[in-house]
């Protein structure tokens, strides 16, 4: 045998080997998730665990989960133990969670159906699922990805320990029971992997054994899932009839009992809606040109994806398998129609849209499984596995620019924090910061308030909040339907609370790459202000702000350094000295932003360094600086009247003559 021949079989049995799947596998989540995964922040709820960890310690977190999954403080005692405040820690650890969740799908398929093309596809496509977009919050969802493995984990060992039996097997499986136990109990998410045990259990001793000898292979799968099913109806009893439904009612329940008729109508239309959602909603959106993505670096991954997908998948067995595949596809359509069950019985939403595309997460082995063998029963050989690998490529496409949204909201968080710490140095204990509109898409406020206590009181212990911050879209109508009233203000998350008062209330306003304003009166005018804040302007209470405290507020660590001095910079050093009444501070402020040819993006956002001008009778410097900017009519209006209020009292000849030039009046 030649050496070309030798090399050949060689490199032949490597691409058909598992090994070589596995490279495949690790480099698609490698690309998906791990591209930019350093320039990752905390989001979403993950403000409230770390804080949660920064005030209280690893130790709290059992009373934190007590309202939601009592079950789940284990994993935030760990992760916080060993990870602290770091956000890299945590997105490496879910990185990680998720390629074993993923390595062992794979495994857990291959045992129960054999090497075949459509267990390697459904690997992947699971892998790379597009319908949920939610695994840059890490330290939230650790607890998802925790559950995830720990149930995949389970069947896993659950196989092992029957194919065949050995004197592990025993011990194999008690440690599958605990860990399938410990998997349903700390997240409810993936019960339909519990639920669909038997089945899996059949299919594996099933083609161990001969097929013939079917009531054998039953009976045996009976024996062996008794523990398994024990355990589950345990888990049912304590969910339902004693910890209850603390946080979603039982919708489903309630529409029956109402009328049985239009109860069952309902809950088929959400099952196809939901169906229809996870199994092609979630695929078209990767049907889109991607944004923030370099079209070079695109046509790259696209070029590099697709061709080790196809690679592996067209050296992959089982090309017309009908048999394999019609198994997969029953014990697909079955696992998929389990993992509805807890939003088909309580109505909860199932969309591809944020926040609600948590819930795709349920769904997405059972996906991924029905999508890869529908595939493959419609499709020949070769297009079945280009179509896979373009769909591969897409979703890792998809995820690189998720990964970059999540990238932009942090670089966002870090402007915000940072001209809010500019601006407001120190702030009064009991203060309510009041805003809307604010461009922030992976928060709420509870998310945010952890993040101003953090900032403003660093050292603080224990569970109760000094500060708050609300959404006046959230919290008008019952805390402030009349700003002329003082009302208290008790609010408890969780395990936090927060007693204060409305009269303790500090508007603020951001526009995305705009100057963070602080509404009173004097600036109600100011473009795209909400009538919230407009409503509240009144009550907001400047002087809560302490222009001058021992140590200036810095934002938390995660929210990332001090940017650069950019015109927002100096906008908020200028209001701050005006505040305070330095307005020798404030006209060097000013002169600097001038000197340095600095511009707002928004016109509006002239007006106090303009009034800084004007106030020390600079008027040259006012018309230098208003003429190097575009200004709308509204913006005039606004900045008109914004000077005007403040020099109420001035009336000299060159203020006149300055007001007459710009057609003030």
């Amino acid at each position: 045998m030649s050496k070309e021949s030798v090399k050949n079989r060689s490199n032949q049995s490597f691409l058909t080997s598992p090994a070589s799947f596995l490279i495949v596998l690790t480099l698609v989540v490698g690309v998906a998730y791990g591209v930019g995964i350093t320039k990752l922040s905390f989001y979403g709820d993950d403000w409230v665990y770390i804080y949660n960890y920064h005030i209280a310690g690893p130790g709290s977190f059992d009373l934190f989960q007590r309202t939601d999954r009592p079950h789940s403080a284990w994993i935030y005692l760990l992760t916080t133990s060993v990870f602290g405040e770091s956000p890299l820690a945590y997105h490496l650890f879910v990185l990680l969670l998720w390629w074993l969740a993923v390595n062992l799908l794979w495994r857990v398929l291959t045992k129960a159906f054999g090497e075949h093309r459509s267990v390697n596809t459904a690997a992947l496509l699971f892998a790379v699922y597009p319908g949920f977009q939610q695994q840059p919050i890490a330290v939230e969802f650790v607890m998802h990805f925790a559950s995830l493995t720990l149930a995949l984990f389970s069947l896993w060992l659950m196989q092992t320990a029957c194919t065949p039996p050995t004197k592990r097997s025993v011990p194999l499986l008690l440690i599958s029971l605990l860990s399938g136990g410990l998997a349903i109990f700390t997240c409810e998410y993936f019960i339909g992997l519990e639920l669909i045990r038997p089945l899996l259990l059949y299919f594996t001793i099933l083609r161990n054994a001969d097929e013939k000898q079917r009531t054998p292979v039953l009976k045996r799968t009976a024996v062996l899932y008794l523990p398994f099913f024990l355990i589950t109806v345990f888990y049912f009893i304590w969910r339902i009839f004693i910890f209850s439904f603390t946080s979603y009612a039982p919708k489903l329940l309630i529409a029956l009992q109402e009328n049985l008729f239009v109860g069952l109508r309902q809950l088929f239309i959400k099952i196809i809606q939901d169906l229809f959602t996870v199994l092609f909603r979630s695929y078209r959106m990767i049907f889109t040109r991607p944004a923030d993505v370099s079209i070079p670096a695109a046509v790259l991954v696209l070029l590099i994806v697709t061709a080790a997908v196809f690679l592996i998948l067209r050296r992959s067995p089982g090309t017309s398998d009908t048999k394999t595949n019609l198994r997969l596809l029953l014990f697909g359509a079955a696992l998929l129609l389990f993992s509805g069950i807890p939003y088909w019985g309580t109505f909860l939403d199932v969309s591809v849209e944020f926040p609600w595309d948590r819930s795709t997460l349920s769904f997405s082995p059972a996906a991924a499984i029905v999508i890869a063998v529908l595939l493959n029963l419609i499709f020949k050989p070769d297009f079945f596995c280009v179509s896979a690998a373009i769909l591969t490529s897409l979703s890792v496409l998809f995820h690189i620019q998720n990964t970059n949204i999540y990238i932009n909201e942090a670089a966002k968080m870090n402007d915000y924090f940072w001209q809010l710490a500019w601006r407001v140095p120190g702030l009064d204990e009991g203060t309510i910061i009041a805003t809307e509109a604010f461009p922030l898409d992976r928060t709420s406020d509870n998310d945010l308030s952890p993040i101003v206590n953090w900032q403003y009181s660093p050292e603080a212990q224990g569970l109760n909040y000094r500060y708050k911050y609300f959404d006046l879209d959230l919290r008008e109508e019952f805390f402030y339907s009349d700003p002329n009233t003082h009302r208290p203000v008790e609010h408890i998350y969780r395990s936090h609370s927060f007693s204060s008062n409305t009269e303790k209330t500090l508007g603020i306003f951001y526009r995305k790459n705009g100057c963070l304003q602080i509404v009173d009166e004097s600036n109600i005018g100011y473009p795209a202000l909400p009538e919230s804040l407009i409503h509240i302007s009144g009550l907001s209470d400047p002087d809560l702000i302490q222009t001058n405290p021992e140590t200036a507020a810095r934002p938390p660590l995660p929210i990332g350094p001090e940017p650069g001095h950019n015109y927002c910079w100096y906008f908020q050093k200028t209001t701050l000295a005006q505040q305070s009444g330095d307005l020798d501070e404030a006209y060097t402020y000013a002169s600097e932003a001038l000197r340095g040819e600095l511009h707002p993006t928004y016109a509006a956002d002239l007006a106090p360094l303009v009034l800084a001008f004007l106030k020390a009778s600079d008027y040259e410097s006012a018309d230098e600086m208003l003429s190097n900017n575009q200004i709308g009519s509204n913006d005039w209006n606004y900045l008109c009247g914004y000077w005007q209020n403040h020099l109420s009292e001035n009336s000299d000849d060159g203020l006149k003559s300055f007001y007459q030039s710009h057609n003030c009046r």
